[in-house]
């Protein structure tokens, strides 16, 4: 079963970037064809690593185990069976299982109550007031926020967001005025 987690696509994605380096390009990019639902997918050594269950844009689910992976196109290389992402399936298997343990980090942490941190730890952005399916509530100086799930890390102090404080506000209230259509 395929699980798109917020958390571990953006890892995978940033895991995607160091498959697809200098050594995957000079290999050849996978021809677009190649690329559609229900596609195998190898690795660099031509072993099976999952089946391409969505496309959308420059990115590609890939279910790998029962997980989910989401990688850009040019993460792709022609491999003699198809397309393939350069890395041994271990290394991906490997990210994938570091991706779950983190976003189960995350998850244990944002509890109600919980500060909030600015990316660099340095600002208190607010506190979690409650958790909901899209993600968590902060009441913030800017008022209440809810924040996806995918916008936390676990920093040594706690939940963190991965904008700094000028960011976080200026994102609040760009938020607010298109809410309010102006």
């Amino acid at each position: 079963m395929f699980k798109p987690i917020g958390a571990v696509s953006a890892l995978c994605l940033a895991a995607a970037a160091l498959l697809a380096g200098p050594a995957a390009l000079a290999q050849g990019a996978a021809p677009t064809s190649s690329l559609g639902t229900g596609a195998r997918v190898y690795d660099q050594n031509g072993e099976e690593v999952g089946r391409i269950v969505k496309v959308s844009g420059d990115k590609i689910a890939v279910s790998i185990d029962g997980n989910g992976l989401v990688v850009p196109r040019n993460a792709f290389v022609k491999g003699a069976k198809g397309p393939a992402l350069k890395a041994p399936k271990a290394k991906i298997v490997a990210v994938l299982k570091q991706a779950e343990a983190d976003a189960a980090a995350v998850d244990g942490a944002l509890k109600p109550g919980a500060e909030v941190r600015s990316a660099d730890g340095a600002a208190v952005l607010g506190k979690i007031t409650a958790i909901a399916p899209q993600g968590a509530v902060l009441t913030t100086r800017e008022g209440n926020v809810t924040m996806p799930r995918a916008a936390f890390f676990l920093s040594d102090k706690g939940p963190a967001v991965k904008v700094n404080e000028k960011q976080f506000v200026e994102g609040v209230k760009a938020a607010r005025a298109r809410k309010k259509g102006g």
